[in-house]
């Protein structure tokens, strides 16, 4: 985002800088790549969706469509999160969970097996609430002057996360410890 804004400030055409700007994830990957020689599925995914952006927004000039490049992201999320409640043992947050506090897994399983329905609904926000997000990313970018969507799309997505977090540990906790006192 940084990179944008200082290229538009020298009068760089708005393709050119939302292009360029897209470097910067694109060395992050090549920088893991070479240290670790190993590439991430979501950071694959991202490469992915900003090559077939660009390829699309230089055949047909308009920078809009590298405006909802990070709406695909959380159209996948989204649609991951979802499918997850269906065709997964476990939701997606559990198993996230899980894998992030590996140290905690005991403490987690016994949670599932207390109670999963905390862990079912907080998917299900995730899940729509990626969704939702990615619409208004694509509302924005096709309705706002181009030059403030890649502010109000960082500022957004951030503003998402803190709040997703903040209010899924809030449901967790609660809705574990419901759990537990129903139990006992």
């Amino acid at each position: 985002m940084g990179l944008f804004y200082v290229l538009r400030a020298f009068d760089v055409d708005v393709l050119w800088a939302l292009l360029v700007s897209g470097v910067t994830p694109v060395l992050r990957v090549a920088y893991v790549l070479a240290r670790y020689r190993r590439i991430e599925p979501l950071s694959a995914f991202t490469l992915t969706v900003l090559a077939i952006n660009v390829a699309v927004s230089l055949i047909s000039g308009d920078p809009r469509l590298l405006l909802v490049r990070s709406a695909w992201v959380g159209l996948l999320f989204g649609g991951w999160m979802l499918g997850s409640l269906v065709l997964a043992n476990r939701p997606l947050v559990f198993t996230a969970v899980r894998t992030l506090a590996s140290d905690r897994a005991p403490e987690l399983d016994r949670s599932w097996a207390r109670n999963p329905r905390p862990w079912t609904i907080a998917t299900l926000w995730w899940g729509i609430g990626n969704l939702l997000l990615a619409g208004v990313v694509v509302a924005m970018a096709y309705t706002l002057p181009v030059d403030s969507v890649p502010m109000l799309d960082t500022l957004l997505t951030v503003v998402s996360l803190v709040l997703g977090v903040k209010l899924t540990r809030r449901w967790l906790r609660t809705g574990v410890d419901q759990a537990a006192t129903v139990l006992t």
